[in-house]
């Protein structure tokens, strides 16, 4: 993919007298999924022959949305916004079965690119749900992802997105299972599965946070506890990027949330040693680069890059198995 192209407004400062360093987190950008999803769509773009949609954003980030734009892919808010007669791409986020069979019943060829962590999720929904299990869903109810999930239990799981939001039983029910959006913040997870523990004897838990969100999100700690300030990059309305965030102002360090280079503020930096980054799974390699070397432009010293983990993508390949 293409760099952005964006204009720089350059005013470089530099203090000589200080040692100015870049802390990049070694977990941070493209997750598995995302990176599937872009394959694919990739992919019919060079082979098909119908117009090809989305269903929703392929993935939370603006801009990867318009560079597909550019290439002819179109972004569809509703089923009824794709035409018979061509090809849709299913957001990485996935879609629940009731939209699956709206889709199916039409004249359109479907490519299914939901996330391989996110199709588990909802196998083990629809399987608790089946089973006999109230459903609880961990996660932000009106994001793409958890209402796919609730359509898996026929519209009838609970939906908690802090702890004021768990439910409080009087009497608990006789079988409740837990899942949880993939890209749930794993702090929030332990705290809400002890205080259900307290009420539920029978209590089943499906830890359904993928593995690339567990070890961003750990990265993202252990960066912010070591600079004096935060830039995360990705999406404003990326799920997973808002927690990373939420992640690093938690740990008490200043933090800026940011989708390009030309949003950073030269305010931001003055006066500080060390500057921490991490970005969400939504957010290109180049796109973090690109951050990189602005933040270099004022004066700082990378002192660590990002490798990929093949752990990443052997927990993906796990989890489409299993």
């Amino acid at each position: 993919m293409k760099r952005s192209g964006l204009a720089k407004k350059k005013l470089v400062a530099r203090w000589p007298d200080q040692e100015m360093e870049i802390l990049v987190a070694d977990k941070a950008g493209f997750c598995l999924g995302v990176e599937r999803a872009l394959n694919m769509v990739m992919n019919a773009v060079r082979d098909a022959k119908e117009p090809i949609f989305t269903y929703g954003p392929l993935i939370h980030n603006p801009q990867v949305v318009r560079y597909l734009k550019s290439l002819g892919v179109k972004p569809a808010k509703t089923i009824e916004e794709i035409p018979d007669g061509t090809l849709v791409v299913i957001r990485s986020h996935g879609i629940g079965p009731t939209e699956m069979s709206r889709l199916k019943a039409r004249d359109i060829k479907i490519v299914d690119a939901t996330c391989m962590f996110v199709q588990k999720a909802q196998r083990l929904a629809e399987e608790l749900y089946k089973e006999g299990y109230k459903v609880l869903i961990l996660g932000l109810k009106d994001h793409p992802e958890v209402t796919a999930l609730l359509d898996y239990t026929n519209n009838e799981a609970w939906v908690a997105s802090s702890l004021d939001e768990l439910p409080n039983f009087d009497t608990p029910p006789e079988k409740l299972g837990v899942i949880c959006q993939t890209t749930l913040n794993t702090e929030f997870f332990s705290r809400a599965i002890a205080r259900l523990k307290k009420q539920v004897p029978n209590l089943v838990v499906k830890n359904t946070i993928c593995d690339a969100t567990a070890k961003r999100q750990e990265a993202a700690r252990d960066i912010a506890d070591k600079v004096d300030a935060m830039v995360v990059i990705g999406g404003k309305r990326s799920s997973n990027t808002r927690k990373l965030t939420d992640i690093c102002r938690d740990r008490g360090v200043d933090t800026y949330h940011i989708e390009t280079p030309d949003e950073l503020r030269m305010g931001w930096l003055i006066g500080r040693n060390r500057v921490g980054v991490t970005a969400g799974a939504s957010t290109p390699d180049w796109m973090i680069e690109e951050v990189i070397r602005e933040i270099q432009d004022f004066g700082f010293k990378r002192l660590s890059k990002k490798e990929p983990d093949k752990k990443d993508r052997q927990a993906a390949e796990t989890s489409s198995e299993s």
